[in-house]
């Protein structure tokens, strides 16, 4: 009769499990709640909560995403989103707030989270790093007197209360009072990182925050990530690749305030001419599930949808994909083998959130060298983290009374229900299931939609301008910023000078950034750049001029490719020529300069695209050097086709624009080949995972072919695509595409199908005996006897 007696166990728990997912009486967000904190986790309600949390930043997706990436994080596991809030992007003037148009309407996002039942955590700053330009901080704050960013200054602290300020009356109909998702803020961004820069001011400043913040008088708890000294009243947080070794040392200072993830790093941003980074899912799960042993409640993941760094929000040299290699892609798809393996850890870490917020952090019990056990609960009932951290060997432990064997770099999650004889193991890091393993297999990719034809194509030369457009002048090179205001990547540069060059020689721009074309009268001599926010010294060779004029023409275009996001001294950063500039031989910084924002004097100094129906488009003949617009007539995409895409993998660098919105800028550059990259040579999950070091993919491809073309932004059936090429390409191999990230077919097992017949049936007893003792196989090898499936060493 035993058998029979397991039988109706197995059916009972799946019976229970299937009606335990009803829903509590009381919705939240929804109906108004409550928030606070304890050692154990935010409180929802007086109850401690474990939050499963991914940041996707509305400005880095549309409005027509926002609903269906939350449900996708829903449906992953999340119950929280985290974002930060973009100060440039909601007061781009002084005092001129915009938290309704396009991609800055965050009300809509927080109605979306609410709707969607997910919290938020709101992450103001307003400094935000984020890779994205100039940090958040508009151009504007720069030119206020006396100003100094992230310190003890007045003018600095005055405007960043005003605006932190002016989000929270933004956002107060969705504090819990009222029903709303947001359940915490977030003032200033790592300011560890650069506290000690400033010495006592530093010290003030971060205890300026933490008064400012509480002076609000919210409902909600206060946090600041890799904050390294207290701040009353303020939680602090913590990002990393791993950080389950700072907790004992964290309780112990911080005995009242719940350990908080703020930013896992499921892998990292890239830039131009980069292979793409990756982080194995089983390293990313192994240091999440590892972080709840230690007794952290919270993790956010950073980032969970990383989106598009649309028009020029980028940082410097970071490409206009801001894939980050999530669980959910640019386009909204699912990254299938991260999406799943994680989803299954967040589904146990939830369905067993009891154990871990109504106990204390246990101590470790050692099972062996690098081996180590967390166990919460009592001998009877418990939820239990077996760690191996060996990088390279498994081993075999016995726990439980019974032995298990724990694969190198894992954790293995076993649950001990009351009266069981022994505990069961629910998920192992290590371990792919089938599903995963065939995802793995199947990577997301693009498919081509349409060819654009060459009589598609109209085209319009951008000259260099004459020196009378150029209605800036100075006797020497002036700082770029200065200029343009940010309000455009591009500044001329041009003087006049004695004609040195005769028998030829060098143009040399010494600190210069980020990228410089040189001309020689109407000569281009190349294009320079720098990398990431530094400047360089770019060297031109200058041919031999025997033109037998007495004086040449020196022009130089110099480009930001966006504003550093993580710097010190930010108010004072500069771009353009800064150093000396040497023509074959002779210093020529100091004379007449002339210089002019933007690319014309007809487009202003922000550089949209000339009218479509200009009388100066030609149509386009063949392919062209230089600087150059086109515009491309993009046919009618199918109603039913999204996830778009511009493949424009037979240009070479520009911006692009579909009618009235700027998609980015682009630069086709190809990462190093495998073979002359060690990171690329080399992705072995156990041992501490760094994105210079290792697991970097598609070398020697191109780093980004393919930029994202909402469906959103297509406006009816006659679009056009406007394209900036500053050196050369053919236009007429521009095609669309669409991104496809097929599901993987569900893993049919005999096992589930037994257990479907079974309950279906239990009523009639109709269970035969190859049925019983399947499930007798099945149960003990859950618990730890037999091996379901093969891990992955």
């Amino acid at each position: 009769m035993k058998p029979l007696k397991l039988l109706f166990f197995v059916g009972a728990l799946f019976l229970t499990a299937a009606t335990g997912l009803k829903a509590s009486s009381k919705q939240v967000p929804g109906e108004p709640y409550t928030v606070g904190y304890s050692p154990r986790g935010l409180l929802i309600d007086d109850v401690p909560r474990v939050l499963t949390t991914g940041a996707i930043h509305y400005p880095r997706s549309t409005p027509s995403m926002w609903d269906s990436l939350m449900k996708k994080a829903k449906a992953g596991g999340l119950n929280t989103i985290d974002t930060y809030v973009f100060w440039n992007l909601h007061e781009p003037r002084k005092g001129h707030y915009d938290f309704a148009t396009d991609r800055a309407n965050l009300p809509l996002f927080l109605q979306l989270a609410r709707d969607n039942g997910l919290f938020v955590v709101l992450r103001i700053g307003p400094y935000v790093c984020a890779e994205w330009n100039y940090g958040g901080f508009p151009q504007w704050l720069r030119h206020e007197p006396q100003i100094v960013f992230r310190t003890y200054s007045e003018p600095f602290m005055q405007n960043m209360k005003r605006f932190i300020g002016e989000v929270i009356k933004v956002t107060r109909e969705f504090m819990p009072e009222h029903g709303g998702p947001i359940i915490a803020f977030q003032i200033e961004n790592e300011y560890g990182d650069h506290q000690w820069r400033f010495g006592l001011d530093g010290r003030r400043y971060a205890n300026w925050c933490g008064a400012t913040a509480r002076s609000f008088n919210v409902t909600v708890p206060w946090i600041m990530c890799r904050q390294f000294t207290k701040v009353a009243g303020i939680i602090p947080t913590m990002n990393g690749f791993y950080v389950d070794k700072y907790l004992e040392e964290y309780h112990a200072v911080y005995p009242d305030y719940p350990g908080m993830w703020t930013e896992m790093w499921p892998a990292w941003f890239q830039r131009w001419g980069e292979a793409a980074p990756h982080r194995p899912i089983e390293d990313i799960s192994y240091a999440v599930a590892k972080w709840f042993a230690y007794g952290g409640t919270y993790v956010s993941y950073y980032m969970y949808q990383g989106g598009t760094n649309f028009g020029r929000t980028s940082g410097p040299f970071i490409q206009t994909s801001y894939d980050y290699d999530g669980f959910l892609d640019e386009y909204g798809l699912e990254n299938w083998p991260k999406y799943l393996h994680l989803r299954d850890l967040h589904q146990v870490l939830l369905d067993n959130a009891h154990f871990i917020t109504s106990n204390p952090i246990p101590q470790p019990q050692s099972l062996g060298d690098k081996a180590l056990a967390y166990v919460y609960g009592t001998k009877d009932e418990y939820l239990a983290f077996l760690i191996n951290e060996a990088e390279r060997s498994s081993t075999t432990v016995e726990f439980g009374d019974m032995f298990v064997k724990l694969h190198r770099w894992s954790v293995t999650l076993m649950l001990k229900r009351r009266g069981d004889l022994y505990p069961e193991t629910l998920y192992n890091t290590a371990t792919l299931s089938p599903m995963v393993r065939q995802a793995k297999e199947h990577p997301a990719g693009f498919r081509t939609l349409d060819a654009i034809t060459p009589g598609s194509i109209h085209e319009l030369g951008v000259p260099l301008p004459s020196s009378a457009d150029m209605g800036v002048h100075a006797t020497h090179p002036l700082e770029q910023m200065s200029i343009t205001d940010d309000r455009t990547d591009y500044l001329w540069y041009r003087t006049t000078v004695p004609n040195y060059c005769a028998k030829g020689g060098q143009l040399v721009l010494e600190d210069a950034g980020d990228v410089a074309y040189a001309f020689i009268d109407d000569q281009a001599l190349g294009m320079q750049h720098g990398r990431q926010d530094q400047t360089a010294t770019f060297t031109f060779a200058v041919p031999k001029n025997d033109s037998g004029n007495d004086f040449v023409t020196v022009t130089v275009l110099s480009q930001t490719m966006g504003m550093a996001h993580n710097q010190h001294e930010m108010e004072l950063y500069s771009r353009g020529l800064l150093g000396s500039v040497t023509l074959c031989g002779h210093d020529i910084t100091e004379g007449k300069w002339k210089m002019m924002p933007g690319l014309t004097k007809a487009s202003g100094d922000s550089d949209p695209p000339p009218p479509p129906d200009s009388a100066a488009w030609a149509p386009y003949s063949k392919p062209q050097v230089g600087l150059r617009w086109y515009k491309i007539k993009v046919d009618q995409v199918p109603n039913q086709e999204d996830h778009l895409a511009v493949d424009l993998s037979s240009m070479t660098k520009g911006q692009l624009w579909i009618d009235g919105h700027h998609l980015g800028r682009y630069w086709i550059r190809r990462a190093p080949l495998k073979k002359d990259y060690p990171p690329c040579q080399n992705c072995n999950y156990g041992g501490n995972y760094f994105p210079d070091s290792a697991c970097r993919l598609k070398c020697g491809e191109i780093s980004q072919r393919y930029y994202h073309l909402p469906r959103s932004y297509l406006s009816g059936s006659e679009c056009y695509l406007y394209v900036l090429e500053e050196i050369g390409g053919k236009p007429e191999n521009i095609v669309i595409a669409q991104r496809i990230s097929p599901p993987p077919p569900p893993h049919t097992s005999w096992g589930w199908r037994h257990v479907l017949l079974f309950v279906c049936t239990v009523a009639a007893l109709l269970c035969s005996v190859s049925t019983v003792h399947f499930l007798l196989d099945q149960y003990a090898a859950r618990r730890g006897h037999l091996r379901l499936e093969e891990d992955n060493e």
